[in-house]
């Protein structure tokens, strides 16, 4: 029992790494609340998650904020795809919710494919930027080809990237709950999931 206190054990090292996300979560979201900083921020989070998982030494709060000051040039173009991305999505739960008829079930599909792509684009998108140097036209052309060419791999991102709407929607009960959840640790956890995948394939094309 007193072995699982000690600084190498594993158990220690979790409460480490989840202590670390916290706080990682914590700075994104205060950063996504300016507007300008989300892209940044998202992108930071990233390079911070990804040194997690390749690195056990790594210091991710100083990662994070370094990566803050490198990423601000990067963010500037993939922003408007972001707040395009979520304003689609806000659209998607305002018409799930409403008590009338908001757009015509053409439209509606028309709106789901349209975020569910964007969504999918954006989850290989900003990895991408954290962890290669690249133009950006590169880059989103990267990200379109990786996501076709690893649909199961894609349909995980974009179901842990949706999942507060899907569970809002399904769930409104637990909202504020879930709320909070996010609020505190969800963000840099899903992160952190999609890490673990996308690394795996970052790692196939370093190779």
């Amino acid at each position: 029992m007193k072995g699982a206190f000690l600084p190498d054990s594993r158990f220690v090292r979790f409460l480490t790494k989840v202590c670390d996300l916290l706080l990682l979560n914590v700075l994104t979201v205060f950063l996504s609340l300016t507007v300008i900083a989300a892209g940044t921020a998202i992108i930071s989070l990233y390079t911070a998650v990804i040194k997690m998982m390749q690195e056990e030494d790594s210091e991710p709060i100083s990662c994070f904020l370094h990566a803050l000051r490198e990423n601000f040039s990067l963010s500037v173009p993939a922003a408007p795809l972001l707040f395009a991305d979520l304003l689609l999505l806000a659209l998607l739960h305002y018409a799930l919710i409403a008590e009338t008829l908001v757009f015509s079930p053409a439209a509606f599909v028309f709106l789901a494919i349209a975020a569910t792509f964007l969504t999918a684009l954006l989850s290989y998108l900003f990895p991408l930027l954290a962890r290669f140097e690249n133009t950006f036209p590169r880059h989103l052309a990267n990200a379109w080809r990786l996501a076709a060419a690893n649909l199961p791999v894609t349909f995980l991102l974009v179901t842990v990237n949706l999942l507060p709407l899907l569970l809002a929607v399904f769930l409104p009960g637990l909202f504020r709950l879930l709320a909070v959840f996010w609020l505190m640790i969800g963000v840099a956890a899903s992160a952190y999931l999609n890490s673990f995948y996308l690394c795996q394939i970052f790692d196939r094309l370093s190779k």
